[in-house]
């Protein structure tokens, strides 16, 4: 039975700690990290993965950093293995190399590409063509070790950063067992080396990269609406207030010839950009609720001589 560390600390990281939990595999200790300020009202919140190993009587621990003490702590549980998900506290090597059957993360990129805190929100943002998972060794450069399972496939122009939040933390968590699996059963495991030469970097996503410029090109800016949902949410201005954006998708609608901002109310909510119109399908108004276009149409009573702009 193979002994396990886990350590994760978003609801990205949560499907594998279940399965993990739920197979013939122990988990020894969980490591997540420490309660932090969160929302509106700015008060403490425990992690997801501290919510879920209080609720299953696991040994679970919130270090501020990985010191020395600490790891003499956990090397003193006798672990086979550590696993890393969206953890977010670095590792140094002497923490990673108390670990005999070494340390894996799953990383919600096709790396080398997207290494870094936002890889989701940066492959939808730059407009690539396939999204997808890859568990790899975790050294102590960031997301720099050697690969061993990808799952890619074309992404769904239609969804969200926050949809493929889910839909790779499950994949990412079932490429995992499979590879714990193979651990356990002593079968070979075969790695790849990541191709410097190919590495992209995805850095932290800014609350000032919300707000939309109309005249960017129409494909640019359904990517950033699409990357920024469910956070900080893309934000552009309809009558001297703010307006998030939630949703959006390209059309074949020229729009060069008007101005960016524009509004073509054929039956949906087109706005134009400095190529073609976009159709907001998911929109709210500062201190209103989240409408459809259609509703956002006839809720404000639109007329086509308005505009959107910048903020």
């Amino acid at each position: 039975m193979l002994k396990i560390v886990y350590a994760g600390t978003p609801e990205f990281a949560l499907p594998c700690l279940k399965k993990i939990n739920d197979s013939d595999m122990e988990i020894i200790a969980v490591l997540t990290q420490p309660d932090r300020p969160a929302g509106r009202g700015m008060k403490i919140k425990e992690s997801p993965i501290k919510k879920y190993a209080k609720d299953n009587q696991l040994l679970y621990f919130q270090p501020e950093k990985i010191d020395e003490g600490f790891t003499k702590s956990i090397e003193e549980l006798s672990p086979d293995v550590l696993i890393v998900a969206a953890y977010g506290i670095i590792l140094p090597n002497y923490f990673i190399d108390i670990f005999p059957r070494k340390a894996y993360n799953i990383h919600a990129s096709i790396l080398p590409k997207w290494r870094g805190a936002a890889p989701i929100q940066r492959a939808i943002m730059h407009g690539d063509n396939q999204i997808g998972v890859t568990i790899m060794e975790v050294v102590e450069k960031l997301d720099a070790g050697n690969i061993f399972l990808i799952k890619s496939f074309d992404r769904d122009p239609n969804k969200t950063s926050g949809n493929y939040f889910e839909i790779l933390a499950n994949d990412g968590a079932d490429l995992m067992m499979q590879h714990l699996n193979n651990i356990q059963l002593g079968l070979p495991l075969e790695s790849t080396i990541q191709v410097e030469e190919e590495v992209t970097y995805a850095k932290k996503i800014s609350k000032s990269e919300a707000y939309l410029n109309l005249e960017n090109k129409a494909e640019n800016i359904v990517n950033k609406v699409m990357a920024l949902n469910p956070f900080p949410v893309s934000r552009i201005s309809f009558r001297q207030r703010e307006v998030k954006i939630f949703h959006a998708e390209l059309t074949n609608i020229s729009s060069i010839e008007n101005q960016p901002g524009s509004i073509n109310l054929l039956e949906d909510l087109l706005v134009a950009t400095g190529d073609f119109y976009i159709k907001i399908n998911s929109i709210q108004i500062s201190g209103g609720q989240i409408l459809t276009g259609k509703d956002f149409i006839k809720n404000y009573q639109l007329k086509p001589a308005e505009n959107f702009s910048n903020v």
